[in-house]
């Protein structure tokens, strides 16, 4: 399983995570996101990414793995298959 920190020292509290995450894992709770869903995770670490304060950590997922996957690319893929 994924395991997701949230470095509040770290965080702005922007929500972009919130936003961006297509599984909903994030909410923001006194101006600091936090993972609400963490089991919903597939890995794709589009917050990870778009975090301007690089707040957000994941453990249990290797750099090898690492990529985006974009919700709107994944749509695309499941019309086409």
């Amino acid at each position: 399983m994924i395991e997701i920190t949230v470095d509040e020292d770290a965080c702005v509290g922007c929500g972009l995570c919130v936003k961006d995450c297509p599984m909903k894992v994030f909410e923001l709770k006194e101006n600091h996101s936090f993972p609400k869903r963490p089991e919903n995770c597939m890995a794709c670490l589009s917050c990870h990414e778009i975090c301007p304060a690089q707040a957000l950590e994941h453990k249990g997922i290797y750099a090898a793995k690492r990529h985006y996957i974009d919700i709107r690319v994944c749509e695309m893929l499941n019309r086409v298959i």
